[in-house]
C-alpha cells in the first residue's frame, strides 16, 4: 500500500502516468483483486478451524437437586471439565491438510488475479497512447491535405490545372478530416478504457515507456519456466492436493476415535449430611461404530473421480497454456519483424510524397500521383503506430504467459 501510495503522490506531482503506476493503481482499486483476496482470508480463517479440532475444549456445569426428603447425596454438584480429541478416524488430519491445500490454492488464484489485471491494464495502456499517436498522424495528414488543396485551388486559378484535379485534392482533405473525427473519437474511448482499468480519471500525461530490445528468447526453455511457474498451474496442482484428502476423509466413519477427557467434581451436602467432597477423573474412550463399508467405499470412490477430473483439467490446463506461449512468442517475432519493415516504409513514403509534391508543382506529376504519395504516407504512418504498440502488446502478452518479466527494461 505504501508503493502505491507513493505512486499517487509521484503521480499529482508531475502531473503524469507511467506504466508502473497505472499497474499498481488498478491493483490497488480493482474489485476482482479484492474478491480474490478475500478469498484466500476465507481460506486462510477455514485453516485456522481445522487446527481448532486439535486443541481441547473446556465447559463446566452445575447441578442442583432439590428432595421432599433428607438423603446422603449431594444437593449440588459443580464440574469442570477439558476434553481432547487424540483420534477421529483420521478425519481431522485430513480436513486440516485440505485446508493447508485449499488456502494455497487461493493464494496462487490471487497472483493469478494480479496477472490478469497487470495485463488488462498494460492492454489499455497502449492502447491509448497507440489512439494518441494515430490521432496526431491524423492530423497532421489533414493539416497536409488542406495545404494541398489549397495550392490546388491556387492553381485551379492561374489556370494550371483542370476542374477534376482541384476537386479530387478538396475530396481528399474532406476525407482526412474524417478520418481525424474518427481518430479523436477513438482516443476518447481508449482513455475512458484506461480510466476504468485505474479506476480514476487521466489528470496530466500518459508517459510512454522506453521501448524493448529486439527479444532473443528460447522458447523451450521459456516454456518450462512457464508450466512451473504459471499461477494456474500452481492453485490447480494445490487443489487435487485437496481433493487426495477427501479420499482419506471419506473413509473416517469407517474407523475408530478415540477422547480424553479430564474433569473435576465437587459435591456439597447439606440437611444434616455435612462436608465438601472433591474428586478429579479421567477418562479415555475409544469408539468404533462400525457402519459399514458401503457408504465409505462409494464416498471414497467419488472423491476419487474428482480427483481425476481435476488431473485432467490440470494436462488440459498445461496444452492451453504451451499453446498461449507459441502464439504470443509467434506474435512478438512477427510484430518486431513488421516493425522493421515499418521504419523503412515510412522513411520511403515520407520521401516519395516530397518527390510527388515537387512534381506536382512543377506540373510534372498529376493530382492522382499526389493523392497517391499521400495515401501511402498515412498508411505508412498507421503500420508504424500500428507495429509499434504491436510489439509492447505482445510483450505484455507473453510476460502475462510467463508471468515473469522477460526483458529489461
Amino acid at each position: 500500500m505504501r508503493a502505491v501510495l507513493t505512486a499517487l503522490i509521484c503521480a499529482a506531482a508531475l502531473n503524469a502516468l507511467t506504466l508502473e503506476q497505472a499497474v499498481d493503481l488498478a491493483l490497488a482499486n480493482h474489485a476482482k483483486i479484492g474478491e480474490a483476496a478475500a478469498a484466500y482470508r476465507a481460506a486462510d480463517e477455514r485453516e485456522s478451524g481445522a487446527i481448532a479440532n486439535f486443541l481441547p475444549t473446556i465447559g463446566a456445569s452445575q447441578t442442583r437437586y432439590d428432595r421432599d426428603i433428607a438423603t446422603s447425596g449431594s444437593r449440588l454438584t459443580t464440574r469442570y471439565y477439558a476434553n481432547l480429541n487424540l483420534f477421529n478416524g483420521l478425519g481431522d488430519y485430513a480436513s486440516l491438510r485440505a485446508a493447508n491445500w485449499t488456502k494455497e490454492a487461493k493464494l496462487y488464484e490471487l497472483d493469478a488475479a494480479k496477472a490478469d489485471i497487470a495485463l488488462a491494464t498494460k492492454r489499455a495502456f497502449y492502447d491509448y497512447l497507440k489512439a494518441k499517436d494515430t490521432l496526431a498522424a491524423a492530423r497532421e495528414n489533414m493539416k497536409a491535405m488542406r495545404m494541398q488543396a489549397k495550392d490546388a485551388r491556387a492553381f485551379f486559378d492561374q489556370g494550371l490545372i483542370g476542374g477534376y484535379e482541384r476537386s479530387s485534392i478538396e475530396l481528399e482533405a474532406l476525407q482526412s478530416e474524417q478520418t481525424t473525427l474518427g481518430a479523436i473519437s477513438a482516443l476518447e474511448v481508449a482513455k475512458l478504457t484506461l480510466e476504468s482499468a485505474i479506476a480514476q480519471p487521466l489528470l496530466g500525461v500518459v508517459v510512454a515507456p522506453k521501448p524493448p530490445q529486439t527479444s532473443r528468447l528460447n522458447r523451450e526453455k521459456l516454456g518450462d519456466l512457464t508450466l512451473k511457474n504459471r499461477s494456474e498451474i500452481k492453485s490447480l496442482i494445490a487443489q487435487i492436493g485437496a481433493q487426495k484428502e477427501q479420499k482419506t476423509k471419506a473413509l473416517s466413519p469407517a474407523l475408530p476415535s478415540a477422547d480424553l477427557q479430564v474433569a473435576r467434581e465437587r459435591y456439597e451436602y447439606e440437611n444434616g449430611f455435612s462436608g465438601i467432597d472433591e474428586q478429579t477423573t479421567t477418562t479415555l474412550t475409544f469408539t468404533w461404530q462400525l457402519p459399514g463399508l458401503i457408504k465409505p467405499y462409494f464416498d471414497r470412490q467419488a472423491a476419487l473421480y474428482d480427483q481425476r477430473a481435476l488431473e485432467s483439467r490440470l494436462t488440459d490446463l498445461k496444452r492451453a497454456i504451451e499453446l498461449q506461449l507459441a502464439s504470443a512468442h509467434e506474435r512478438l517475432l512477427l510484430a518486431e519483424k513488421a516493425f522493421g519493415v515499418a521504419k523503412e516504409s515510412l522513411k520511403l513514403a515520407e520521401d516519395n510524397l516530397r518527390i510527388a509534391q515537387n512534381r506536382f508543382n512543377e506540373r510534372i506529376a498529376s493530382a492522382s500521383d499526389l493523392i497517391d504519395a499521400d495515401a501511402a504516407l498515412w498508411k505508412a504512418r498507421e503500420q508504424y503506430t500500428l507495429y509499434y504498440y504491436d510489439r509492447l502488446l505482445a510483450l505484455a502478452d507473453l510476460e502475462r504467459v510467463a508471468e515473469r518479466d522477460l526483458i529489461d527494461k
